[in-house]
């Protein structure tokens, strides 16, 4: 049996495409997810054909993956990432890596709800590296290019001034601190990878998750105006979902890292205007402007020759991503 890992929020938009490609290469991915914000229904892998085990996570302690005569490569736990359960699968030492990408929605979620949005992105996270840690598991966290907040001059490096505009980027920066510091205190291995604006099929179109690419794509679907905010001149590091993807798994497999933070962009930008073109060429002209949003920045474009430097690449380009995601909602 191939290595087990654990994938926080992998019936998510990026999560479960994670999930899919761990599968496919030999991997056992206990899958973790309460199901508040997935895009894929669990039963969805059966009709596949990939093995699959439901588990209680209350009965997780009993339940002998070994002697599984069903052989799941996914156990899927209807649960919340901090649970008992979870901790407790981490103490038995048998998790190579924890792949943390569940978390709750974003920048403008987070401005009108700051103390759940701080409790749920940080706080909750603790006992998870604490536990990776005292049992010598990788802890791969998803954390965001809004870390960053309004930057004097791009690309952005990972080693750029650190000043978030949201409560949701502040979140993510202080769960990296809390794993430089749990490095230094309790040996943790740990990655944490900056994800800049990801797109790609399957990624909500009506939910606080949605960029603008997603956004605009439900919109048109339902033959209603784009939203355009502020000038729509600003620009985005647009990065696709499968090059996150072997982000993650590029970081998790490197034995030894040659550094703990990294970007993960396409190293190009968009504006919206730009994309919103892409709109128009289908057809899809009506817009309606609206002022620009809170807790937003300006520009985003990231410097990744971190990730290139232990032989990632990102292989997709925005034109190429662009022509995957209207072919997924038939535009």
């Amino acid at each position: 049996m191939g290595a087990k890992v654990i994938v926080t929020g992998g019936a998510g938009f990026i999560g479960h495409h994670l999930v899919n490609k761990l599968v496919k290469s030999g991997t056992t991915v206990y899958l973790v997810d309460d199901q508040s914000n997935a895009v894929i229904q669990p039963d969805s892998w059966q009709e596949e054909g990939i093995s699959f085990r439901e588990v209680l996570p209350q009965m997780l302690e009993y339940y002998d993956l070994e002697s599984d005569i069903k052989n799941p490569k996914i156990i899927n736990l209807k649960c919340d990432y901090s649970s008992l359960a979870i901790i407790k699968l981490i103490a038995t030492g048998k998790i190579k890596t924890v792949f943390h990408l569940a978390a709750k929605p974003r920048v403008e979620w987070s401005v009108q709800n700051p103390v759940i949005s701080t409790a749920e992105n940080f706080v909750k996270v603790l006992p998870l590296l604490h536990i990776c840690a005292e049992n010598n598991t990788r802890f791969v966290f998803s954390s965001t290019a809004a870390v960053y907040g309004d930057v004097e001059s791009l690309p952005t490096q990972e080693d750029s001034e650190t000043n978030p505009n949201s409560p949701y980027g502040l979140a993510k920066l202080c769960v990296e601190k809390y794993m430089s510091l749990f490095e230094n205190l309790y040996g943790l291995d740990w990655a944490a990878l900056r994800y800049f604006n990801v797109y790609g099929p399957a990624q909500p179109g009506d939910s606080p998750y949605s960029t603008v690419v997603s956004a605009w794509c439900c919109k048109a679907m339902a033959g209603q105006p784009l939203r355009s905010d502020g000038t729509g001149e600003q620009t985005r590091d647009m990065v696709y979902v499968d090059d996150v993807v072997n982000a993650n798994i590029a970081v998790s497999e490197k034995s030894v890292l040659p550094y703990r933070v990294f970007n993960v962009g396409s190293g190009e930008r968009q504006s919206n205007n730009q994309i919103r073109q892409r709109f128009i060429e289908k057809g899809y002209t009506a817009v309606q402007h609206q002022p620009e949003r809170p807790g937003d920045v300006k520009d985003t474009l990231a410097n990744i020759e971190r990730l290139k430097s232990i032989g990632w690449n990102a292989e997709t380009s925005f034109s190429d991503g662009m022509q995957q995601v209207f072919k997924y909602w038939g535009l």
